[in-house]
């Protein structure tokens, strides 16, 4: 058997597993899996410019055999190499925590946005609720517009441990001026005080009817507690959310809440209930309803 180097491997790769490999990776692209490829030999300690020109040689202690088993069993290419794009910075993400979506870099945007507009110069208080890799709150510190006193929360200790770790890893690219902690908290439960912004990716998937809307990459390998609520416990946790969400809100304070497209309509009418004055769907760039805006 004639020896090729890893470019070659990773075409005739590509080629063969094609149609499995769009299956789980729908938009999949060699160029995309060059880029994949380069980070995950960089974070196993393989550098080069010409990495792809090299021999490739199989072997259970080789990185890049690793990667090409874990591709064909489906794992998500952010899993593989153990970080994930998002925003303007890459975030080390595990098993525990979701993956950060690039739909979720709006809820970013949008939070920008509401501190530029009401809190530049000023001081501002932030809640991140279920805060994950903490991919959120991080990019947000990342930005100067204001002066932010950060709380993350999670009901995930792993999720909060690796959340601080990505911000130990960012810290230099934070002001000093900006403060952070990371409480352990289902929802606001355990959170003291009022917040000028409180943010949310929560779960917000009904486990039976919305299951078969969900692709099975996410079901297989994501962390259940982050993306599903019993469809029977769905408005009683949504109203125990948006009622600690009301009492946790300044007066002039937003909240900004991620949600799903076929129940975001229903939420905001609940909110609307609770006692807030606005409830808005805001969409995402492909124009499906992603997003809820809060006021009093």
């Amino acid at each position: 058997m004639s020896i090729q180097s890893l470019d070659q491997h990773l075409k005739d790769f590509y080629n063969s597993e094609k149609k499995s490999l769009l299956a789980n990776y729908p938009g999949l692209t060699l160029h995309r899996l060059r880029q994949d490829i380069n980070l995950h030999a960089f974070l196993n300690g393989v550098d080069s410019e010409e990495l792809f020109d090299f021999p490739y040689l199989p072997s259970r202690t080789n990185p890049l055999t690793i990667f090409f088993e874990k591709l064909s069993d489906g794992v998500p290419l952010e899993y593989i190499t153990g970080y994930a794009y998002f925003y303007r910075s890459l975030f080390k993400v595990t098993k525990d925590v979701l993956i950060p979506r690039s739909e979720t870099e709006i809820l970013v945007e949008l939070a920008a946005q509401e501190i530029k507009k009401n809190f530049k110069n000023k001081n501002c208080r932030i809640a991140d609720i279920g805060t994950g890799s903490g991919a959120i709150a991080i990019s947000l510190l990342m930005d100067d517009g204001a002066t932010l006193d950060m709380v993350a929360t999670d009901i995930s200790e792993k999720a909060l441990k690796l959340a601080q770790e990505n911000f130990f890893t960012h810290r230099y690219s934070i002001s000093n001026n900006h403060k952070v902690s990371f409480i352990k908290s289902d929802r606001l439960e355990s959170v003291p005080g009022k917040f000028d912004i409180i943010l949310s990716n929560p779960p917000y998937i009904k486990r039976k009817a919305d299951w078969a809307e969900v692709h099975f990459q996410v079901t297989n390998f994501e962390p259940h507690l982050a993306l599903f609520i019993e469809d029977d416990q769905y408005d009683l946790w949504f109203q125990e959310f948006f009622t600690s969400i009301y009492e946790k809100l300044s007066d002039q304070g937003v909240s900004l809440v991620e949600g799903h497209e076929n129940h975001l309509n229903d939420l905001a009418a609940m909110a609307k209930t609770i006692g807030f004055r606005e409830a808005v769907v805001i969409q995402d760039y492909s124009q499906r309803n992603r997003f809820l805006k809060l006021k009093k």
